[in-house]
């Protein structure tokens, strides 16, 4: 394996490069890009090092990933009961996905498969960071729906495991991606 260079950005921050690759992904509300450096003269020696280096989840590795975290709040009335109108949600999501450090350095037809392979993956994370904010959507509005806090408590529970379940399965209708193009 031969050494990387240094990376265009701090660790956890997705170089220029990067972001002009996926500007729809980038562009999402609520997202943090995150890159992983690849690199090499030929196809093989990309994919080698993409597979060392993507990311784990639940004991799967993947050439990409997203990743959300809800935080809700509310007040609470003079009698230390919740406030259920006053419910928010906000969610982080972190996309972390190749970035490959030297395009040219690649012949023309693994720069083309890396071009797609790059689109593909792009959907499929943003489709993934959209389920994220669709359920913090749909959150806020069970909180405030609630009939007590309780009930309101309840809803974060059931709706994350529900966004949970939707991320998964669209995992499984497109092989992680791979149906819509993100193969290399």
């Amino acid at each position: 394996m031969q050494d990387l260079p240094p990376q265009d950005a701090p660790p956890g921050i997705a170089s220029e490069r990067l972001n002009a690759a996926v500007p729809t992904l980038a562009a999402l509300p609520n997202v943090v890009l995150v890159g992983y450096p690849v690199d090499g003269r030929t196809r093989r020696a990309v994919r080698e090092q993409m597979n060392a280096r993507r990311p784990a989840s639940n004991g799967q590795r993947h050439d990409a990933r997203t990743m959300w975290r809800y935080a809700t709040r509310w007040q609470n009335g003079p009698d230390g009961n919740c406030l259920l109108a006053t419910a928010e949600v906000t969610v982080s999501i972190t996309v972390t996905m190749p970035d490959l450090q030297d395009p040219g350095r690649l012949r023309r037809e693994d720069r083309e498969a890396w071009q797609r392979n790059i689109v593909g993956l792009e959907h499929h994370e943003a489709n993934h960071a959209r389920i994220a904010n669709l359920g913090a959507e749909q959150m806020q509005l069970a909180m405030r729906a609630a009939s007590s806090c309780e009930d309101m408590q309840a809803a974060v529970v059931r709706i994350s495991a529900e966004v949970a379940a939707a991320s998964q399965e669209y995992d499984r209708r497109t092989q992680h991606g791979a149906t819509e193009g993100a193969r290399f």
